[in-house]
């Protein structure tokens, strides 16, 4: 792989896009297109016209082993990467525990409305919440409201009903949470840190792990069980994963 080092290397002025593959095929890739695209366009940076072409015959080579791709793009360079997906086989899903990162989402950069290459904060959040046995960091923005993962987004239940952060909050719109929201009814409001006790159920959303259900959350412990809404979820999920990309961005 050759890379010029253009502003994307040498700045982080480039995008990235990771999607899942289940039997070779990316999952909901025309939805992980227009998010890439439209983030290049913000950056001022266009594809070249045989990208696609290229991400196929690479996914095609790849076979049926790798179960995850990424797409990187900026000035001069668009590559491909493929990796095992850790949350395809899992052998039981005991759900994630989570903590609040001591760093903030600013919800005043518009960095944190795109999939870039500045991805610092999440990267050394995640590690710090790793040593510490934590499997996912929360962030909350500068005005003390939950905004989202360090590679995920945050949704709750309760009394039924389903509730996540907006994005003006300060968080990337995820692919699976676009799908969540236009799926079911979702309210999107602004979340304490103190409403966390309040609600019944808790999961997170990304392109790898689908829907994760949390089993705590700092201090407070959820249910988790095949009996759960968000187990429910899941099993749609699954399933709707396999047909085309049911909401929009």
């Amino acid at each position: 792989m050759n890379l010029t080092f253009d502003d994307g290397y040498q700045f982080g002025l480039g995008a990235f896009e990771t999607l899942s593959l289940v039997n070779g095929q990316p999952i909901w890739l025309e939805a992980h297109e227009k998010r890439l695209l439209r983030t290049l366009a913000w950056l001022g940076i266009a594809l070249p016209l045989d990208w696609k072409e290229s991400f196929e015959a690479y996914v095609k080579e790849l076979g049926t082993d790798r179960g995850v791709v990424k797409i990187l793009a900026s000035d001069n360079n668009v590559c491909f990467t493929s990796r095992a997906n850790p949350y395809e086989h899992l052998p039981s899903r005991p759900g994630f525990v989570l903590a609040l990162s001591d760093i903030c989402r600013n919800e005043s950069s518009p960095f944190v409305y795109h999939k870039t290459f500045n991805y610092g904060d999440s990267i050394v959040a995640k590690r710090q919440a790793t040593k510490r046995g934590i499997d996912e960091p929360i962030f909350c923005n500068t005005k003390g409201d939950l905004a989202e993962g360090a590679v995920s987004n945050l949704f709750f239940i309760k009394n039924g009903q389903l509730y996540t952060p907006p994005i003006e909050a300060g968080l990337l719109p995820g692919i699976v949470r676009a799908y969540v929201c236009h799926r079911y009814d979702v309210v999107e409001r602004a979340i304490r840190p103190d409403e966390i006790p309040s609600f019944d159920e808790c999961f997170l959303t990304n392109s790898l792990m689908g829907i994760m259900a949390v089993r705590q959350f700092g201090s407070h412990a959820f249910p988790v069980s095949e009996n759960t809404r968000t187990a429910a979820l899941f099993r749609t999920y699954l399933k709707d994963r396999l047909g085309p990309f049911p909401g929009s961005l």
